[in-house]
Order: structure tokens, then C-alpha cells, then sequence
């Protein structure tokens, strides 16, 4: 025999225009659930964005209402306390905003929320000495935990939402400080046959049968490159553990990059305007795109906003990012020190990277007779 648990990471419910993804994604977890059928379902923390509205909750219970087994959650960071002990209410369900062990079939759920700055304040630690000390306080808790347990034999799965020292972020960045963090070493120490993470969205495996489920769907343009998913962990008698993860179908991120390519003769239009990658409209169907472009502060009215939002109309958000770069501006040190407005002409195509055509000089001289006749 053998316990079969459906893994679901940071979902970040929120009412917005990403809401029907979201619901989405729970929907599809919510079929695995019971095509597979699991024995039990975890949450991994972080269900809200931030603090939920009747709204939001009232969604959320009602996919809940609809789950046929039990289901096993943690308070994540972005969670307000007391969103989520209401669903404490529901049959089958159990939600720490505490650590605790409870039983699940044949074995032992270690619950852990998010480690919680307040309390630590409350006891006189506080800044960076009072992390240090939260880090230690913690993993001693949680190794006195597994202590008391009444089976000790029984296979034991860790479910918390914390920082791990090391852990990566969707920035390609390790995450270090503004979190009381666990050390992989400690999580180690309490000989679980499986640890189960929230908190950070990028899924990875910080050690074996240690890992980060990764949040349910798309959160924003860091995370476009990563492929969101749901797990299945089975744990036999033996302790032996599992994983099988398997892709959730939610929006697509994407952002194009844009610049423009100077064309021989030296004319710049939006037909100059070189896309990486290159898309067309219908090839953008329902998807969040980020259109973003470099340029200089003299060029930028060249990318033609209209002509982008006509082109993307197909994408469910477009958002159109300049980049502009505002140090080839005119006053650069060669302008300024040229004498003559033709000089100072030839010194702003050097710095703008413009080459000077003979119109330009005919325009340069037409407003020099303007202003010499005024």
C-alpha cells in the first residue's frame, strides 16, 4: 500500500485580469485530483496575493467544496492571518497558521506556515541577530517535533512554506536575508522521506526529495521562462518516495525585444524597427506580452505605439516598455564645445549615431536665416 499526494505550489489568487487563469489552473489540479486518485491534497502556502476578499474566499471555497479527498494547507507569507483558518470549516480540510503533525492515511504531515518576525519581536530579537536566532529557534522546533511523534516508524512528509538558504529565485538570483531562512542541512536532519516547499516560484530540487513545487501559474514577466506544474508524491510503507510533475496548462509570458537597424543611406522609420522574436498578431492569441524597446530619447518617437497595440490585439495584456537612453543626449561635452552651428551639427550626429544628411544642413541654415531675420 502506498499514499498518493497531489502537490500544489503558491497559487496568488487575486481579482484581477489574470483571475480566470488562476481558476483555471485549479480547475485542471482539481480534475488531476481525481483522475489519479490521489489520497490527499497539499497546499503549499501563499493561496492570496495579499489579504483576501469575501470575493476571493468565497472562490476559493467553493473549488475546495468540490475536492473529494482531504486537503492539507500552510499559511504562506503573502497569507493574512486568519484568511485561511475559516476553511477549517470545511470537511476534510486542515490549514495550519501553527506548526503541527497530523495523520494523513499512513503518514505523518509535519505542517509548517511561514515563520512569523512578530513573535521573535515580541521575545527581544530583532534586525539581523534576531533572523540568525529565528533560523535556530526554528529548526529546533521542528526537530523537537518530529521528536514527540507517537510512530516514529510511521513515513514522515514535511509540508512548509519557508526560504531556503541557496534556493533560486526566478531572477536567476540566490535568495539571502529579509526571511528567517532554513538551512538545507537542518531540513535534512529531520529524516522526512520527502520535504514539500513554498514560497519560491521557481521550481527546483534543492536536494533529494527536497523540493520546490513553484507557483501554479505564470506571476509575472521573471517568471516567462519557467514551465509551472503540479506534483504527485507517492510515499510506500517503506518510506520510499516518488515525484512525478506534471505541467500545468496556464497563460503564456512573453516579451519581445526591440530596436532599430540604422538602414544604409542613414534614414530611420518604424519600417527600421527589427523584433526579437518576431511575431505576428494571431501568433500572440491570449497570451501577456511585454513589448519593450531601446532607443535614444531623439528616437523613440519612431516605435509607433498605436501600430504595436493594432498589431498585438490579439494578446489578453500588452504592455509597451521604452527603454530610453538618455545619455547621447544634444548636450553631450563635444556639442557644447563646438563652435559653430555646423559644427555643433556634425558633433550631435557623432553623438546620436545620426549621420548627417544634406538636408539636415539645409534645415540648419533655414533656421539660422529665421532667426538672424527676426
Amino acid at each position: 500500500m502506498s499514499t498518493r499526494f497531489l502537490l500544489i505550489g503558491d497559487v496568488h489568487l487575486r481579482t484581477d485580469e489574470n483571475t480566470d487563469d488562476t481558476v483555471g489552473a485549479l480547475e485542471f489540479a482539481e480534475k488531476l485530483a481525481v483522475d489519479r486518485r490521489v489520497d490527499a491534497i497539499l497546499f503549499a502556502g501563499d493561496i492570496y496575493e495579499k489579504a483576501s476578499t469575501p470575493h476571493e474566499r468565497a472562490m476559493f471555497a467553493v473549488l475546495l467544496d468540490l475536492l473529494p479527498v482531504p486537503i492539507y494547507g500552510v499559511r504562506g507569507n503573502h497569507d493574512a492571518h486568519e484568511d485561511l483558518d475559516l476553511f477549517n470549516h470545511i470537511p476534510g480540510n486542515t490549514w495550519a497558521e501553527i506548526p503541527a503533525i497530523v495523520e494523513a492515511g499512513r503518514v505523518d504531515l509535519l505542517l509548517v506556515p511561514w515563520p512569523d518576525r512578530s513573535y521573535l519581536a515580541s521575545n527581544g530579537h530583532t534586525g539581523e541577530a534576531g533572523d540568525r536566532a529565528g533560523s535556530a529557534a526554528l529548526a529546533a522546533m521542528l526537530r523537537g517535533m518530529v521528536a514527540t511523534r507517537q510512530s516514529p516508524d510511521r513515513p514522515l512528509v514535511v509540508l512548509a512554506h519557508l526560504q531556503v538558504l541557496g534556493a533560486i529565485s526566478s531572477s536567476a538570483q540566490p535568495l539571502i536575508g529579509k526571511a528567517i531562512e532554513a538551512t538545507l542541512g537542518d531540513l535534512q536532519d529531520l529524516g522526512a522521506a520527502a520535504i514539500v516547499l513554498g514560497h519560491v516560484h521557481k521550481p527546483q530540487q534543492l536536494a533529494p526529495n527536497i523540493e520546490y513545487i513553484g507557483s501554479l501559474t505564470v506571476h509575472d514577466f521573471g517568471e516567462e521562462a519557467e514551465e509551472k506544474r503540479v506534483g504527485i508524491l507517492t510515499i510506500d510503507d517503506e518510506g520510499a518516495a516518488t515525484w512525478e510533475w506534471i505541467p500545468v496548462p496556464c497563460r503564456h509570458w512573453h516579451t519581445v525585444e526591440a530596436r532599430l537597424v540604422p538602414h544604409a543611406t542613414g534614414s530611420l522609420s518604424w519600417e527600421h524597427v527589427e523584433e526579437t522574436p518576431h511575431f505576428e498578431g494571431e501568433d500572440v492569441e491570449g497570451w501577456n506580452l511585454r513589448y519593450r524597446f531601446s532607443c535614444t530619447e531623439e528616437r523613440q518617437h519612431l516605435f509607433d505605439h498605436a501600430e504595436i497595440t493594432r498589431r498585438f490585439a490579439a494578446a489578453h495584456t500588452l504592455k509597451i516598455v521604452p527603454q530610453v537612453d538618455r545619455a547621447e543626449r544634444v548636450r553631450a561635452a563635444e556639442v557644447a564645445a563646438a563652435r559653430s552651428p555646423e559644427e555643433k551639427l556634425a558633433a550631435w550626429g557623432v553623438a546620436t549615431g545620426t549621420i548627417i544628411q544634406e538636408s539636415h544642413r539645409g534645415k540648419l541654415h533655414q533656421l539660422e536665416s529665421e532667426v538672424s531675420n527676426a
